[in-house]
């Protein structure tokens, strides 16, 4: 009879011991479902910074760029000016331009 009490109890036993896992992955899951919030929300908030930074530097890229073609455009006005004046005083010679400055 022992026997049969030994067989009968077996299968409770397994349940119980298949009850407890079943419990301990339902808490692996919750603490996986929460770690998983948690890398969402970083990930998302490092999204968040990254665009701002390729905002700002797009507008300092940009304001650099605007600055060097200033500059660029100023040498180039001032480059055709002293071409100008260069032909200018070609054009009336050496003699005549002795004769205005008294050499």
């Amino acid at each position: 009879m022992s026997a049969a009490r030994a067989i009968k109890s077996q299968p409770e036993t397994e349940i119980a011991v298949l009850q407890v896992q079943v419990e301990n992955i339902t808490s692996d899951i919750s603490e996986i479902k929460s770690d998983i919030k948690c890398l969402n929300a970083t990930i998302a908030k490092s999204n968040d910074a990254t665009h701002e930074l390729l905002k700002e530097m797009q507008e300092a890229s940009t304001t650099a760029h605007k600055s060097m073609s200033d500059k660029i455009n100023n040498i180039e006005k001032w480059r055709w000016m002293m071409m100008g004046a260069g032909v200018a005083l070609g054009a009336l010679g050496f003699k005549t331009l002795g004769s205005i400055l008294g050499i």
